[in-house]
């Protein structure tokens, strides 16, 4: 039974705060995959990591991260919202951020916002094709990044595809991404037999779908609590051998 890889969604966001460099450095610390993250574009436009339209969630400053300078965003404050522990942390620059995990683990990039021929280019210089793959919620987006960059994997999710042939056939994905309240073994092997890796986004500690999953042999999981899914799968394995 092949174990599952981990993807570790926005980093390690359980013990260090989301999309910034502790996150990442803490993901590989623990082992991770890949580590997931979201890219946006300020209004001078330099690439960050972030996940929200604004800035008001995870940092200390206000506004739309579309409508900030990069000096603006620079002077942020994105750790102590998470805890004391972090005062200081930056919105890290995508850049800065692809050369502290590069060779390290791989990556999988949700493009929110942004020119996607800068994201490209700064992801090339990151690795070879097979050390990432690319997400988005903008049928934009996607359309641009099978355009210029159709030797990147691309993932994409069942409730966005809209069923197993959109995703094949429109969308061309490599990676069909399920949910938590969408994923069954059946719909599993489906997307298998047509020659996609499987993939699962949960954000809920459920350890009964863990083992579940791993019994599935689901290709990957994008979660929160990767030690606790690591523990659980340790266990089926174990019981399989």
């Amino acid at each position: 039974m092949k174990p599952v890889l981990v993807v570790s969604h926005r980093g390690d966001n359980l013990s260090a705060p989301e999309n910034t460099i502790a996150s990442a450095q803490k993901a590989v610390a623990i082992g991770a995959d890949y580590i997931e993250f979201d890219v946006r574009q300020s209004a001078d436009g330099v690439l960050y990591v972030m996940h929200d339209e604004t800035v008001d969630r995870t940092t200390n400053g206000t506004g739309l991260i579309a409508e900030m300078t990069s000096d603006e965003i620079d002077r942020l404050d994105a750790g102590s919202w998470f805890s004391p522990d972090f005062s200081g942390e930056k919105v890290p620059r995508l850049e800065d951020f692809l050369s502290h995990i590069k060779g390290l683990c791989k990556i999988y990039c949700e493009i929110k916002e942004a020119h996607v021929a800068d994201v490209v280019s700064l992801l090339r210089g990151f690795g070879s094709p097979d050390e990432m793959f690319l997400g988005s919620f903008s049928p934009e987006i996607r359309q641009e990044y099978r355009t210029i960059a159709p030797e990147l994997r691309r993932n994409i999710q069942l409730h966005v595809a809209g069923s197993l042939e959109q995703a094949v056939h429109h969308e061309q994905g490599h990676i069909f991404e399920f949910l938590e309240t969408n994923i069954t073994r059946e719909a599993v092997q489906a997307a298998k037999k047509r020659g996609l890796e499987t993939m699962i986004f949960i954000d809920t500690p459920n350890t009964e779908l863990f083992a579940e999953l791993v019994r599935w042999q689901v290709d990957y999981v994008n979660l929160d609590h990767a030690a606790l899914f690591r523990a659980v799968q340790q266990e089926v394995l174990l019981a399989a051998q």
